[in-house]
């Protein structure tokens, strides 16, 4: 029985949609472009805005496992929709933040969307066949690379004001027709109802999917408990911030162990590194060489995009390889970017490769993460939750290990330093990891992408 047309534009709209959900949710991300301009002001409406941050990231973590337990029965439709309000409410708030309640408000509202908004997406595909399954997770996954550059350009070319801003405000003509485009698919969807993949958690699953929903929330818990508290003394509060991060980093390392599936422990490790040192190394190198005597220009950022979407392809089509291949190269950039240039061309000659490194290896991850249903669930709550303990953790750790990030472009070069010399460790090791998983991967008969 051929399918009907609501049903044809259902799929043939699903790709696109995911596209500018992920996209949307990115956006809606507070990264290191978005608060370096605005720190002082930032503070000034709240002092408390780094707590208030944490807060966000639980919401986001917190609304990802509920929509992903959920789905089975409702399906992506209620997290996009739902994702798509939220960023429409929390991107107005987030913008010209005048109070403190209106920081609060915009943090919670941005986390949710974040969760919201990448699970649906993601989720997309459980009930979508063949081809257009992969098409959703690839158009799900390139912007989660391509966009840190553009969004980074976007925020320091953006007017200034006198005001501070959370995140990059898009114009309502772009906005509104995303948001009404989204929430008509979802509305679609739900009317629809087709069919989607059930699979029941089983033990093992079960005890990975805690120990990492655990991790992420003792983590939004941590900085939580820093950013609430203002009034600890900053001889104290620098060894506390790399405390807090060394140790939720050693966490999510650990979950490793509890992931029942080889694939899918390969797919969990290069997207923890993807997710957690990309976006801030990236936008701190457009920060740094924005400041020189030229600025970035809209070409440089859309390059940028472009390698991470090249490398996003390279990943996808020989994911065994680039899971490891991918890391040993961000190695390399890592080590060739350390200079910093403030001068365009040579920062996109030292970043481009680092960007197909980075496209190479969150896409070579989803698509191990498909080998079972269950391990693609897993991928998105780790992708949603480490991007958003990624951006919270940057700002402070970027302070208390290489200076005061927001007051020149010689502590923004040195917290750039910082995070590409963590960066080559993180991926050098996890390169060496997924070294020892590949023979096992090979006999393994966990390597089918998900079907019904």
């Amino acid at each position: 029985m051929s399918p009907g047309v609501s049903e044809l534009c259902r799929r043939w709209l699903a790709a696109p949609v995911a596209f500018l959900a992920s996209a949307l949710a990115v956006v809606c991300v507070v990264s290191v472009a978005d608060v370096l301009p605005d720190v002082g002001l930032l503070v000034g409406a709240n002092e408390r805005f780094v707590g208030w941050a944490g807060l966000g990231v639980g919401v986001g973590v917190l609304t990802s496992a509920a929509s992903l337990l959920l789905m089975r029965r409702t399906g992506a439709g209620p997290s996009l929709s739902t994702g798509a309000a939220a960023a429409v409410f929390g991107l107005a708030l987030g913008h010209q933040v005048v109070d403190d309640l209106q920081v609060g408000l915009a943090l919670v509202m941005l986390g949710a969307a974040v969760g919201c908004l990448l699970t649906g997406a993601a989720g997309m595909a459980f009930e979508l066949p063949g081809r257009y399954r992969v098409a959703v997770l690839f158009a799900w996954v390139a912007p989660l690379v391509s966009g840190w550059p553009v969004l980074a350009w976007v925020a320091l070319h953006d007017a200034a004001s006198d005001e501070a801003q959370l995140t990059v405000h898009p114009s309502v003509w772009a906005l509104a027709p995303v948001s009404a485009l989204i929430v008509l698919w979802s509305v679609v969807s739900m009317l629809v109802e087709p069919p989607r993949v059930q699979t029941e958690a089983a033990a093992p699953w079960e005890t990975a999917w805690s120990s990492l929903a655990v991790v992420l929330v003792l983590g939004a818990l941590a900085v939580m408990v820093a950013g609430f508290e203002p009034s600890i003394d900053v001889v104290w509060l620098r060894p506390l911030v790399i405390a807090v991060a060394g140790l939720v980093v050693v966490g999510l390392a650990a979950v490793v162990s509890a992931i029942p599936v080889v694939a899918a422990r390969i797919a969990y490790v290069t997207l923890l590194v993807a997710g957690l040192c990309v976006p801030a190394c990236v936008q701190l190198m457009l920060v740094v060489t924005d400041a020189g005597a030229l600025r970035v220009t809209a070409v440089g950022a859309a390059l940028l995009a472009a390698a991470g979407v090249v490398g996003a392809a390279v990943g996808w089509r020989w994911a065994r390889t680039a899971s490891w291949a991918a890391l040993l190269l961000i190695a390399g950039s890592c080590a060739g970017a350390w200079v910093m240039p403030n001068a365009m061309w040579p920062m996109l000659a030292a970043t481009a490769p680092f960007m197909v490194a980075a496209g190479a290896a969150a896409a070579a991850g989803v698509r191990l993460g498909t080998a079972t249903p269950m391990s693609l669930r897993f991928c998105v709550l780790t992708v949603v939750g480490v991007l958003l303990l990624g951006a919270t953790l940057s700002i402070p750790l970027g302070w208390s290990l290489g200076g005061a990030v927001a007051s020149s472009t010689g502590d923004a070069r040195a917290t750039g330093r910082v995070f590409l010399g963590l960066t080559f460790a993180a991926a050098v090791l996890a390169a060496a990891y997924i070294g020892t998983l590949t023979p096992r991967l090979a006999l393994s008969r966990d390597r089918e992408p998900i079907r019904r």
